[in-house]
């Protein structure tokens, strides 16, 4: 006697019109894994050369403007190398000797290559490890701009409002602040730098929330703010210290979208049977 065993394919059997659970797609990532960064991508001939931001008080978020290689701020003056932003074994390790600035990476923006999407759910993830903590720190900034070339007199990563992320590491431990509900505020993060550490910033409808290590720090929040680049490094010439810096490696910069699996039509011809005798 033999009997017939039909095997239903489970995802043939989707309903004209539905559609299944959210399905990640990468957008944009960076691996840091090649010989190189690519100059489509991210502003490298600033990296460890050329302009930095020349506040016209220590305030951080003061009107300044930049100041190429040379030219004095306050009476203070740099030369390159910024230090060094090194590839390695699939990190880009960022430090430096110069007192009075640091290494500074920016997405170009506009470019070739969108880093963000302009539309729909989608998050952003980093891996970042401190190899070691002075008093004077670095870290990186996720912001809303149109334009990030350092020329003029245009903020280093816009106004406060635009600030989805800031995030850095000094001796004292990290500092992490958003604007993601509107208004720029710290957020408490009491991890420590020197382990390497996931960071993720996630959008879902009009919400955001920040994770680190798989674990929401802030958020959700309504928020109307979607980054359109990202910084890594410290941008300001420092007329007004001299710093041991910090230094710090950076794993991989991932963004992904996420969407509806669509449905698709299915017939009776995708049912298959077997025979047991």
């Amino acid at each position: 006697m033999r009997t017939i065993v039909a095997a239903l394919l489970l995802t043939s059997l989707r309903l004209i019109g539905s559609s299944a659970a959210a399905q990640a797609s990468v957008f944009f990532e960076e691996r840091f894994d090649g010989s190189a960064l690519d100059p489509a991508i991210w502003r490298t001939e600033v990296l460890t050369t050329g302009p930095r931001w020349c506040q016209e008080t220590p305030d951080y978020w003061g009107p300044g403007s930049w100041v190429d290689e040379g030219v004095e701020c306050h009476g203070v003056a740099i030369h390159a190398p910024y230090g060094s932003a090194n590839l390695s074994d699939g990190w880009l390790h960022f430090l430096s000797s110069n007192p009075r600035a640091y290494p500074m990476l920016y997405s170009r923006l506009p470019g070739p290559v969108e880093v963000f999407p302009s539309s729909g759910d989608f998050s952003f993830t980093l891996r970042l490890r401190y190899d070691y903590l002075t008093g004077y720190g670095s870290g990186f900034v996720v912001f809303r701009a149109e334009d990030t070339e350092p020329v003029g007199d245009d903020p280093p990563h816009g106004r406060q409002e635009d600030i989805a992320l800031h995030m850095g590491a000094n001796s004292s431990g990290f500092s992490v602040a958003t604007a993601l509900d509107g208004s720029y505020h710290s957020v408490e993060c009491a991890l420590d730098p020197t382990q390497l550490h996931e960071v993720k910033v996630e959008w879902v409808g009009t919400s955001a929330s920040i994770l680190v290590d798989g674990e929401i720090i802030y958020g959700p929040v309504t928020t109307a703010l979607r980054p359109t680049a990202v910084t890594f490094g410290n941008h300001p010439l420092y007329w007004y210290l001299a710093g041991d810096w910090t230094a710090w490696s950076l794993d991989e910069f991932r963004v992904e979208t996420q969407g509806p699996v669509p449905a698709t039509k299915e017939t009776w011809g995708a049912i298959k049977a077997r025979y047991l005798d």
